[in-house]
């Protein structure tokens, strides 16, 4: 991964703000590095961290020039927000959250639709993957080529009572002076919700929003995400917020979908609430929160049986038992340093999942094959910008050293045995014995 340089005028800021991120921040900090543009600044503000996610950025900044670590106001996440866009040194300004990962050509192609579209602030489709799945974020044909956003159906897909591609969750590239000309910032009530807050109100002073199909973001599902706790507070400053927007036209698309939102973050109030009283043990109080809003209870039934779910129909994967893992993206000359790697792994108890041709997968396809892998081969050059779709979060990506890609970790050795000191798996000790692997090799 090669250095960047602090010299040169950033043409975009990836924007990072974190506290106690430790666990992914490394990740998210390397996918930026590898982006193939490479005139940006990777601008981590951090809130007051105490575990080791200052030490973590400390490293790469070492390493990379164009990373820069400030601390933040602690005052909560809108407000460290705030900050980063008011230290951010380019032009243009695109969210990374600590426990994401970008595909190497993400920046650049959000710069290029910006730039093309004219649009103020511009979005990618997302894969959102945990540690055993991966899915598209925006699917169907109105999600499957580039379209601009309109204010009324970004509200509408911000309603909490429905199923659907809910907007506010992409990650958008910003253009700052257009913020600025405009006044806006981030609300510093909001601890989420924030970004759709800021996106609904660009759009209604009628600033243009592009949307690029390619998921070249990828969105990490979580039990520590701050997108799945919505607490009472939240929803109560959510709701604040819809109360303070413009009053749009009576009878218009806006209208109707302002105040659906705005009931379905009433009827996720009512819920919250009567979750907490339920749980102090006011059954009765929580059961009647219920019987006044049908939404409300039509949402409990919804998050037990989602639950439900999450418990038994999906089980985790039953780590003490998997077999370690490798993904080989391309076909490799027989004889090449990587097709004696990949007999060698399969010899040695690994899982090798082949992707014959990484450029006629599918990206999903990709990610999906990518989940649990402890490393990733590629066979050519042509191989490795599709490959970056194999989400095998810090799996290192192997090449053969007969091209050069900011992708590649590493380079295989001469000796394809020494492979299987990459292959570091959490889960299951895979075979070891030299003898086995030299004559696998």
């Amino acid at each position: 991964m090669p250095a960047g340089s602090a010299l040169c005028p950033p043409q975009l800021s990836l924007l990072m703000v974190v506290r106690n991120g430790a666990a992914h921040i490394d990740a998210a900090i390397a996918s930026a590095r590898r982006q193939s543009l490479t005139e940006l600044e990777i601008l981590v503000v951090d809130d007051g961290s105490t575990d080791a996610t200052c030490a973590i950025v400390r490293r790469h900044a070492a390493e990379d020039a164009r990373v820069r670590l400030e601390p933040g106001p602690r005052q909560g996440l809108a407000a460290v927000r705030n900050r980063s866009l008011e230290l951010a040194r380019a032009p243009w300004a695109a969210i990374l959250d600590s426990d994401d990962i970008l595909h190497p050509h993400h920046a650049r192609n959000l710069l290029d639709l910006a730039r093309r579209s004219g649009a103020s602030l511009v979005a990618a489709n997302m894969i959102a993957f945990d540690a055993d799945n991966a899915a598209l974020f925006a699917s169907g044909s109105d999600w499957s080529a580039e379209r601009t956003i309109e204010l009324a159906p970004f509200v509408e897909a911000g309603r909490l009572d429905r199923a659907g591609v809910s907007l506010g969750y992409l990650k958008p590239l910003f253009r700052r002076d257009a913020l600025a000309a405009h006044g806006l910032r981030y609300d510093a009530r909001l601890r989420i919700g924030e970004d759709y807050d800021l996106i609904e109100r660009t759009l209604a002073k009628g600033l243009a929003y592009a949307f690029s199909p390619e998921p070249t973001y990828f969105y990490r599902r979580h039990s520590g995400s701050t997108s799945f706790r919505l607490g009472c507070e939240d929803l109560r400053a959510l709701i604040a917020a819809e109360d303070e927007r413009p009053c749009a036209a009576p009878g218009t698309p806006l209208a109707e979908a302002r105040a659906a939102r705005r009931h379905s973050l009433v009827a996720a109030l009512a819920h919250a609430e009567a979750v907490a009283d339920i749980k102090a043990g006011r059954i009765a109080s929580g059961c009647a929160r219920l019987l006044r809003d049908p939404a409300a209870a039509r949402l409990m039934v919804r998050s037990a049986r989602e639950g439900l779910t999450r418990r038994i129909g999906f089980p985790a994967r039953d780590r003490a038992s998997a077999r370690w893992a490798a993904v080989l993206c391309g076909a490799p000359l027989p004889g090449s340093r990587i097709e004696r790697a990949a007999r060698l792994l399969a010899g040695q108890g690994c899982d090798l999942r082949w992707i014959e041709d990484a450029r006629c997968a599918d990206p999903l396809v990709l990610a999906q094959a990518g989940r649990g892998a402890s490393l990733v081969l590629v066979a050519d050059e042509d191989q490795c910008d599709p490959a970056a779709f194999v989400i095998a979060d810090r799996a290192p990506v192997i090449g053969d050293g007969s091209f050069c890609h900011p992708l590649i970790d590493s380079v295989l050795p001469a000796r394809p045995a020494e492979l299987l000191r990459f292959a570091v798996a959490a889960d299951v000790d895979a075979p070891r014995s030299r003898a086995q692997a030299e004559v696998a090799a």
